[in-house]
């Protein structure tokens, strides 16, 4: 029977990155018919819509009362992203430019927001309050990033393509169709996520393992996988300064919107082990932060310090939390 769980829990990550990677694209697409500011596009749709299978975990683990999975799949993912994925993409390509403005001011920004999930998980509970101040942080940051930039480069009128007000009906046309055809496929993620939540806790109960540190992990390596592929595509067409950026971009949303919408909507009960974690995951972006914004190009030697990270920060949660 685990093997039928196992299968049906691979299957389900497929099928969620597959679907997310098919819902960014008509989301961009969406997104320049409508002429949507780059800013808003990068930090909103790129970066939710890789997050989509973090955050229909979070939801559907939520209503079946798994705290812990949630936890570990949301802060395991902010960190593997920004270190294993990161280090991978460092390996594919012979030249990934960092933009380090946007790796500092994210992946500070992402520390802190760990810090204060440590907070919350303090007293083994994330409440609905709780669970929508994480949610609404997110907006914020979101919103105080856009303005900032928009004020430091003066590219209030840069849209993805066109100014706003020369959108036409065409125009609009295309970006309902876009964004309905996106829609289906987030419906397609949260049918896939509910699969994966539900195979993870039969599998983790079947083998007796911690759904908090095996979340954290082997969930958040399979949830990560949209990042990967998404990003390795950027690379692949020379958008390697919106790779990292992403990826980062990401990490914030796994720390903060996807962790905190699943509670948001219900309160879930989490083990004493959630703050380590979220310490433990805290640390690992904070020292895939230095690494990336120690150099603005980086090579193949960048992965090495990034692995290093990534294989303590697993090491520690192990040791902590097991």
């Amino acid at each position: 029977m685990t093997l039928l769980w196992t299968v049906a829990l691979v299957a389900g990550i497929v099928v969620a990155a597959a679907a997310s990677r098919r819902a960014v694209g008509a989301a961009l697409v969406a997104s320049a018919a409508s002429g949507l500011p780059t800013a808003i596009v990068g930090l909103t749709v790129v970066a939710v819509g890789t997050d989509l299978p973090e955050i229909a975990n979070s939801i559907s683990a939520a209503i079946a009362g798994q705290g812990d999975l949630n936890v570990g799949n949301a802060t395991g993912s902010a960190m593997t992203q920004v270190t294993l994925v990161l280090a991978l993409l460092c390996l594919a390509t012979p030249s990934l430019r960092a933009d380090r403005f946007t790796v500092v001011a994210v992946g500070a920004g992402t520390v802190v927001v760990l810090l204060v999930d440590a907070w919350f998980v303090r007293d083994g509970l994330l409440s609905r309050p709780e669970g929508a101040a994480l949610v609404t942080g997110w907006i914020a940051v979101v919103v105080l990033m856009v303005h900032f930039r928009s004020s430091m480069l003066g590219d209030e009128a840069d849209v993805t393509g066109r100014m706003a007000g020369d959108v036409t009906g065409r125009d609009r046309r295309a970006a309902i169709t876009s964004g309905s055809i996106a829609v289906a496929w987030l419906a397609v993620v949260a049918v896939a996520a509910t699969v994966v939540v539900g195979s993870f806790v039969r599998i983790t109960d079947a083998l007796g393992v911690s759904p908090l540190i095996a979340s954290a992990i082997v969930l958040a390596l399979g949830t990560s996988l949209p990042e990967l592929i998404v990003d390795l595509t950027a690379v692949g067409r020379g958008a390697v300064a919106l790779a990292v950026g992403e990826l980062f971009g990401s990490s914030l949303v796994d720390s903060s919107l996807a962790l905190g919408i699943g509670p948001a909507i219900r309160s879930t009960v989490v083990s004493p082990s959630a703050t380590a974690a979220c310490l433990i995951a805290g640390a690992g972006v904070l020292g895939a932060t230095v690494v990336a914004a120690s150099r603005q190009v980086h090579r193949s030697s960048s992965a090495v310090p990034l692995l290093v990270v990534y294989a303590v920060a697993t090491v520690l949660l192990v040791a902590t939390v097991s």
